[in-house]
């Protein structure tokens, strides 16, 4: 079964790639034949700041936006949530090892921050315009939903680690552990004041850069900062994405199409051919990276760079006794999905269509929170599902709460119901006065295999 799920996987990210030659043929089309509208070129009105997950992610997506930044005279700053240090297939390259030793993953982390300098200068940023966080790679979703506080600190599987190694992070030292990690990115938007800032995608694959996603939208929660910058996503990591790989100058980037038409609204970043080759030189800096993956990462210097964003959703409020778990979708009825998800997006084999997450549905009666969550195929009882959520109050993102059904068993206090293509799903709803709504999403699994993910959300309460 895991094999057969594996073999799928890779099969369909394949058929994506395939589909995504079509994209970028027809010169980014998107919908009905429709170009992609143009993002405004920086002025130096605005204040950016750059979000990347690791050392190379903020030229990969925003390389061609800090230089033109630079050049209108607007304030740039980027800051690196992770030093990409659990990269095994470049530490081994790199220090020509089989078996690297923990202390050798830091030392990629220090070489890979010298490769950051090296390659932002390039796009006219000093070191005093980039903030090292040192967070662990591949740490930062296991942060998000499990290790939230000082006292139980993720350990990263490359260094050992669950305290900061890094003399220059912004809190050496530190545990490792969600709420300190959302409490320095806080810190960094609160010093450096952004109109705009540049984060991942939530549809993104990488576990970092997602829950990145995740951390932006608490941060600026936090911070009371949600309305008042403009956020603006982009994508790195995904199968699908960029197309065709390789260095091809004169080809823009495109949505991937299994993205379009989910809501995100795509904007393209034209750059002419002598940014392209200043893009180009920068991303060439990442020695280490080069090493293993130079293809890759030079099919991100393209004729344009493109970034998306998402409209803030509310979470809606029904009357009490509107929504019951008893398989009666019809109780859903008005009530429109807060979350899509592309279909058909892993294997189809066995349970695993079962698993294929196609839309989320949540609202709140006062007393529980309500979700439904749309399958493409009826639950399985093979399969584990889970809700992920972070309830927000005013001025304050709660810790983690984790739901875990399986159809027949659930986490204690939660409601359960498959109802055909669907599972209907009732929590406790967090309580408080200064309760302002949650940020969630949700997964599904075999066995400790993730097959499929929503996006992360943050849906705001509105009463009345």
């Amino acid at each position: 079964m895991r094999r057969r799920v594996s073999l799928g996987l890779l099969a369909l990210a394949a058929l994506a790639a395939l589909a995504g030659l079509f994209i970028w043929a027809t010169g980014g089309l998107t919908g009905a034949g429709r170009r992609l509208p143009k993002m405004p070129a920086p002025t130096a009105a605005e204040r950016f700041l750059v979000l990347a997950p690791h050392c190379d992610d903020e030229t990969l997506a925003c390389g061609a936006v800090i230089a033109l930044a630079k050049r209108a005279g607007a304030p740039t700053h980027v800051a690196l949530v992770t030093n990409g240090d659990g990269f095994l297939f470049a530490a081994e390259r790199l220090f020509d090892e089989v078996e690297v030793p923990p202390k050798d993953y830091v030392r990629l982390g220090l070489d890979r921050q010298k490769e950051t300098l090296a390659a932002v200068s390039r796009l006219g940023l000093s070191p005093d315009d980039v903030t090292f966080l040192g967070y662990p790679d591949g740490g930062s979703a296991h942060m998000l939903m499990t290790c939230w506080a000082p006292g139980q600190p993720y350990t990263s599987p490359r260094t050992r680690d669950n305290h900061n190694p890094y003399p220059n992070a912004l809190r050496p030292g530190g545990p490792y552990c969600g709420r300190f990690l959302l409490d320095d990115l806080e810190t960094v938007i609160r010093r450096f004041r952004p109109t705009t800032v540049f984060c991942p995608h939530p549809n993104d694959t990488h576990r970092d850069h997602w829950a990145l996603y995740a951390y932006t939208l608490a941060g600026l929660h936090e911070l009371g900062m949600l309305d008042k910058v403009t956020l603006r996503l982009y994508l790195v990591h995904r199968g699908d994405f960029p197309t065709p790989r390789g260095f091809h100058p004169d080809l823009p980037l495109s949505p991937p199409p299994p993205l379009i038409g989910l809501g995100t609204c795509w904007e393209t970043l034209p750059l002419n051919a002598r940014l392209v080759e200043r893009k180009r030189q920068a991303i060439a800096q990442y020695h280490s990276q080069m090493l293993v993956m130079r293809r890759y990462l030079v099919s991100f210097a393209r004729a344009s760079e493109l970034f998306g964003t998402l409209p803030l959703r509310d979470l809606p409020v029904i009357a009490p006794g509107r929504l019951r778990v008893d398989g009666n979708l019809a109780d859903w009825a008005g009530l429109a999905p807060v979350i899509r998800d592309p279909a058909q997006d892993l294997a189809t084999e066995d349970v695993a269509p079962a698993g294929d997450e196609m839309a989320l549905y949540a609202a709140e009666d006062g007393r529980r929170l309500f979700v439904r969550l749309d399958l493409y195929r009826p639950a399985s009882s093979e399969l584990t599902y889970a809700v992920h959520l972070h309830p927000l109050f005013h001025g304050v993102v709660g810790p983690p709460r984790n739901y875990f059904i399986s159809p027949g068993h659930a986490t204690p206090g939660v409601q359960c119901r498959a109802a055909g293509r669907s599972l209907e799903i009732s929590v406790p709803l967090p309580s408080g006065p200064a309760f302002e709504g949650v940020m969630l999403g949700a997964d599904s699994r075999f066995q400790s295999h993730l097959l499929d993910r929503t996006a992360w959300i943050l849906l705001r309460l509105k009463r009345g």
